[in-house]
């Protein structure tokens, strides 16, 4: 486990003890696995190959079948009595979405849009899809690990594990025979550059997160080191309150005159 699952258990842990966040939780995570399988089934119509087109279509299948196994979880713990908040329509939790920090041509599960496999080329599109299952394998087992008292959704995870560790498995295989095949580094590069825009799309989905209590942490800072010192010498400078004496008493009449 990476250093960075250990400062986001906390957050899962308390997102899955919330019956409405957990709720919200499971059908964001249904949307994101159906915006996965569209973008496959879309790239599967420009594949050539036919062992990876035969793969990438029963896991484009796959990946809409999760969705309805995420949404059918949700529906049945939104018609239990433990989670009657869950139906709160004005409930608003943006760590829940998982489609918040997705970019222009990447889906919320991190794949390209299958529409770009062409400009992409094959080993790319292969590279990145066994890039983006491990990250999400890797993603289901600190979610797995967070989830108490919840045995049927934690079964949901381990019987989808299962097929991330086949979407890992033929990926891998795939690109180890275009090795085989002579194209080794046309292979390693896509697969450094996969990793590499992973990395990035990360950083990218935490700013999007922390972004607000980023600014909270900022305020904070910035109250206690400049604003709170620059109060106090204002406060020290502060007029007396009550009536005082005029400076120097002029007369009405010359007012009244200088004005013209």
């Amino acid at each position: 486990m990476k250093l960075f699952d250990y400062f986001a258990m906390p957050r899962y842990r308390a997102m899955w003890n919330d019956p409405v966040r957990k709720v919200r939780t499971l059908e964001s995570f249904g949307m994101t696995e159906d915006d996965g399988g569209r973008d496959l089934l879309s790239a599967a119509k420009r594949v050539s190959d036919p062992e990876l087109l035969h793969h990438i279509v029963r896991h484009g299948k796959e990946e809409m079948m999760h969705g309805e196994l995420f949404r059918a979880r949700a529906a049945e713990l939104r018609a239990s009595s433990q989670v009657e908040g869950g139906l709160r329509e004005d409930f608003s939790d943006k760590s829940t979405d998982m489609l918040r920090a997705r970019e222009v041509e990447v889906d919320g599960h991190g794949f390209y849009d299958g529409s770009l496999f062409d400009s992409m080329g094959e080993v790319a599109y292969v590279a990145m899809v066994h890039v983006v299952e491990q990250r999400a394998m890797a993603t289901f087992e600190l979610h797995m690990r967070c989830l108490t008292d919840d045995p049927k959704t934690t079964e949901l995870f381990k019987r989808l594990a299962v097929d991330e560790k086949y979407h890992i498995s033929y990926t891998g295989k795939i690109l180890e025979r275009w090795r085989k095949e002579g194209r080794e580094q046309e292979v390693a590069k896509a697969l450094k550059e996969a990793r590499r825009s992973t990395v990035l799309g990360g950083w990218k989905r935490l700013g999007v997160r922390s972004a607000g209590g980023f600014g909270r942490v900022l305020l904070y800072l910035m109250y206690w080191t400049a604003m709170l010192p620059i109060g106090l010498i204002s406060k020290g400078r502060k007029m007396p309150a009550g009536w005082r004496e005029p400076r120097g008493e002029r007369d009405p009449a010359k007012n009244v005159a200088s004005q013209y």
